[in-house]
């Protein structure tokens, strides 16, 4: 039987010399599918029904128990290269997600706007109370504009004297009013500006989509974030 296990290594393998048998199975084991043959360091030919530990470091030939090829098991992996190819798993994991969200979000673009006039509509809508809100504020500023400039005329009819209580307090009150406004005015008009990015960003996407562009292909879309309010109401 030895010599026979012998003979039948040699001609799988088309190497010369002696090759070692397959290791037999444990009593009660499944018949073998693989026969698993290498070169160890030494330059010993070896098989074995299962992985051989001499040749953990290598690869190994898989065969077929007919003799024809099956595969290739590779070998093992140090902690070194096992930790890089764990991280490349999860940067690729971490990538096809990515690109599963940016695709689902495409196609909820295209179901929020399946044409210009709806998006055109919405912008329109979005920026409406911006707008609002801009041109009350420069109303305001202007009605507190001209009460500055009253404040000064009437503090400037008092020169050498010191200022009562209660001018000093109207005016205190009127530039505090003036500073508020400013600030609502400041964040209004970045507001806008981010409401007028975030429509031209998602109208050169919708474009791309119209035109037959796949969902999630062309990257995540980019958009400003809101300005960070600093005054939520003023005089």
């Amino acid at each position: 039987m030895r010599n026979t296990w012998a003979g039948l290594l040699v001609v799988l393998t088309g190497a010369a010399g002696a090759a070692t048998p397959p290791k037999p199975s444990k009593p009660g084991d499944a018949p073998a599918t693989s026969i698993y043959t290498c070169i160890d360091a030494q330059g010993h030919r070896l098989s074995s029904d299962r992985p051989i530990p001499e040749c953990i470091a290598q690869e190994q030939r898989m065969l077929n128990r007919d003799g024809s090829p099956k595969g290739v098991l590779p070998p093992a992996q140090s902690p070194e290269e096992k930790a890089r190819a764990d991280k490349a798993k999860r940067d690729a994991d971490q990538a096809r997600l990515a690109r599963e969200a940016e695709a689902r979000r495409d196609r909820a673009l295209l179901t929020r706007y399946p044409d210009l006039v709806r998006h055109d509509t919405a912008r329109t809508r979005a920026q409406e109370p911006v707008d609002k809100q801009i041109e009350a504020a420069r109303r305001r500023l202007a009605e507190l504009e001209v009460e500055n400039q009253a404040l000064q005329r009437e503090r400037e009819s008092t020169p050498g004297k010191v200022l009562p209580q209660s001018l000093r307090a109207r005016i205190a009150a009127n530039e505090g009013a003036i500073e508020a406004q400013n600030i609502i005015l400041r964040d209004q008009e970045a507001e806008r500006e981010r409401l007028t990015q975030q429509f031209d960003a998602e109208l050169q996407r919708l474009r791309a989509l119209w035109a037959g562009a796949a969902p999630g292909a062309m990257g995540p879309i980019t958009t400003p974030s809101a300005p960070a309010s600093r005054a939520s109401s003023a005089p």
